[in-house]
């Protein structure tokens, strides 16, 4: 039986949480959902705020996983973890926008996928 979207998603996560916690990040909170748009795993790698977009593919194929992280999708993601970050009263704290992907079977971690840049505010 074929797994649906949700549910290979949900697989993904899991592996990419297994996978950050073994290269000693800590999970704090899946499915962050905000007016922006979710944030997939909010992690801390040490003294840094790790903001986590998971994107799954069962085969290689176009687009690619990572190319599925579009200008449009990272706005989304900058203004979810601004939005984290003020509810948290985390103003000075450090942040990160990393992105795993599991593609074909092959998981692989980008740290620092992506930089906030532009007019974003608490």
């Amino acid at each position: 039986m074929k797994r649906s979207a949700l549910e290979r998603g949900a697989e993904g996560e899991d592996a990419a949480a297994r996978y950050l916690e073994q290269k000693g990040l800590k999970v704090v909170q899946r499915h962050y959902q905000t007016r922006w748009g979710e944030i997939d795993l909010v992690c801390r790698d040490r003294d840094t705020w790790v903001f986590v977009e998971v994107k799954t593919r069962t085969r290689t194929s176009a687009p690619s996983a990572a190319e599925a992280l579009t200008p449009a999708k990272q706005k989304k993601i900058i203004g979810a973890a601004l939005s984290y970050m003020k509810k948290h009263r985390l103003k000075d704290e450090a942040m990160r926008f990393d992105l795993v992907t599991l593609e074909g079977g092959f998981l692989e971690w980008f740290a620092g996928a992506f930089e906030a840049s532009g007019p974003y505010t608490y």
